[in-house]
């Protein structure tokens, strides 16, 4: 049974290694997961082909979580992703530029899965590190 601490850490290191089936595993049933930035609201399964999606754009893009707060069954962490644009991302095609990219993912879990998730990414920054802002 996971804490909600590690299911933060599962979040970031899962998508990192490119388990994204035991990703979707740390979702309960009828979870939800939100991109905040992007306007989107998934299920995790769809969230699991959105960050395949990611992987494609930036194939070599890790995260690293730089703090954390847990309060319960409630939790959220600071992320930098970094990683270098390869693929199409919304229709722009790889510009080989290397980008960083500040955000938080907020989480409530049923007390060993995630009920919902709310990632917020600074996508203005990230867009203008592209060329395209």
């Amino acid at each position: 049974m996971a804490t909600t601490s590690e299911l933060l850490d599962r979040f970031v290191v899962l998508f990192n290694e490119n388990r994204l089936q035991e990703w979707e595993q740390d979702y309960a049933p009828d979870a939800y997961f939100e991109e905040i930035g992007t306007g989107r609201r998934m299920t995790p399964a769809e969230n699991v082909q959105n960050a395949r999606a990611w992987q494609r754009a930036f194939p070599d893009a890790r995260g690293m979580i730089t703090s954390k707060v847990i309060e319960g069954n409630k939790g959220s962490a600071e992320i930098v992703w970094r990683g270098t644009h390869q693929g199409v991302f919304f229709g722009q095609p790889g510009t080989g530029h290397a980008v960083t990219v500040r955000a938080m993912i907020v989480i409530e879990s049923n007390g060993s899965k995630i009920k919902r998730a709310s990632h917020y990414l600074d996508v203005a920054g990230m867009m203008a590190q592209l060329g395209g802002v």
